[in-house]
């Protein structure tokens, strides 16, 4: 089985199919991360989709040179300040 890196890396050269497995491997995680910060399952939820769907976008920007969870974590406090900006 493939592991984050190599799954990414995948997505990133255009097989966005693949990033089925990642959201099935961190979602819950990263729920419970969003979860602590909002107390709100409903804006939970949505930062969870906000941060694939980032993932989708910037793609392109994913370079590997570290772990695949630190980027996607990354994504998900900008995503999380931007939810406090509106």
């Amino acid at each position: 089985m493939p592991d984050d890196e190599q799954v990414m890396a995948q997505v990133r050269e255009g097989r966005v199919e693949m990033l089925a497995i990642l959201f099935e491997r961190h979602h819950v995680r990263l729920f419970n991360f969003f979860l602590r910060l909002t107390a709100s399952r409903s804006s939970s939820e949505d930062l969870v989709q906000e941060v694939f769907l980032r993932i989708l976008k910037y793609r392109r920007t994913y370079r590997g040179d570290s772990k695949f969870t630190t980027w996607m974590y990354q994504i998900g406090r900008n995503a999380h300040i931007d939810h406090l900006r509106a």
